[in-house]
């Protein structure tokens, strides 16, 4: 039976069949295949010297039976048993359930990991809509794959099985990536380019290439926005790919090109230029403020103490600071 099971995945193997198909095969032919148990079991039953070995055979075929029934339950219907022990049995062979808990929790709020390129708060942050020609699309594809094969990325929806799959999709009403949560780049940046904005992108900052153009910030068009704000990249997340939606009957497959969801940080530039003018102006004041006591530090080894802050005192007197004109007035 395991002989004709490990043929038939080879065959599948050729063909691009999703997970559900596939598990429905091998539970046809696991049904079938195990009844040669009971027929090996019956044979040796025959016969006094060889009953003990035919009681194996068919308490593997009663073992065997159990979890085909289980499996039927599972590729074919919607239905559970409270006499299923796979958990028990997953846990016994070491399988971290709490770690797929989490990972669905994941998927389910649509959230990767922390950004990589500083701390920003909400309000600082808006969404841009980003455009991708055939060249930065070329260069995200090669990016995705240089991060499968550093094993940095996985597209194995996480480990997680077709019914927990199925969960995730039905509470978020949105298809589950084979990436799992949107990717964030290890390597992004912003560059203005000939009056664009440009996404880079890579494994690091060595390999970094464009790999998208920014369109819209927030409402605003890029060339009002760029003259406006101080734009730096935030968050840049990978998106698209192999991913799996609910069907009419179950899921299904498809495959989208791979895209990004960026986000910007903004600062304003006005404000920013009216604080750097209002210091220019003050600081001449500022600037001959701390000669009194330099001089008095400097002389402070030949004077007493009094002396020393009756000389404080006429300096402040005589360049009162911000603070001291705010309260005459």
């Amino acid at each position: 039976m395991l002989t004709v099971i490990d043929i038939i995945n080879r065959v599948l193997g050729y063909f691009n069949i999703a997970d559900k198909p596939k598990g429905k095969a091998f539970t046809w032919v696991a049904f079938f295949a195990n009844f040669y148990l009971l027929y090996v079991a019956i044979e040796n039953l025959r016969y006094p010297d060889f009953r003990i070995r035919g009681a194996l055979f068919l308490l593997a075929f009663v073992v065997f039976l159990y979890f085909i029934g289980l499996n039927f339950l599972y590729y074919f219907t919607n239905k559970t048993t409270r006499f299923d022990i796979s958990p028990t049995v997953e846990k016994w062979l070491g399988s971290n359930g709490a770690k797929k808990t989490a990972v669905e929790n994941e998927l389910k709020t649509q959230l990767g990991a922390a950004p990589a390129n500083g701390v920003f708060s909400q309000e600082q942050l808006l969404t841009a809509d980003v455009t991708l020609t055939d060249d930065q699309q070329a260069n995200l594809d090669a990016l995705v794959d240089s991060l499968v094969k550093q094993g940095v990325l996985s597209l194995n929806y996480q480990g997680l099985d077709d019914k927990a799959i199925e969960r995730v999709a039905q509470e978020t009403q949105q298809p589950v990536l084979a990436i799992g949560a949107p990717y964030p780049l290890p390597f992004f940046d912003l560059q203005h380019v000939n009056d664009q904005l440009i996404i880079t992108g890579g494994l690091n900052a060595l390999t970094a290439k464009p790999i998208a153009t920014v369109e819209r910030v927030g409402l605003l068009p890029v060339e009002k926005a760029a003259q406006d704000y101080h734009l730096v990249a935030a968050n840049v997340f990978l998106i698209g790919g192999e991913q799996k939606l609910l069907g009419r009957s179950g899921l299904r497959k498809e495959s989208q090109p791979y895209s990004l969801t960026v986000q910007l940080a903004y600062q304003d530039k006005s404000p920013a230029a009216s604080q750097e003018k209002a210091d220019t102006d003050t600081h001449p004041v500022e600037g001959r403020q701390p000669e009194a006591p330099q001089e008095t530090r400097e002389g402070r080894h030949a004077l007493d103490d009094d002396a020393t802050t009756k000389l404080e005192q006429q300096a402040s007197e005589q360049f009162p600071t911000r603070e001291s004109r705010r309260h005459q007035k």
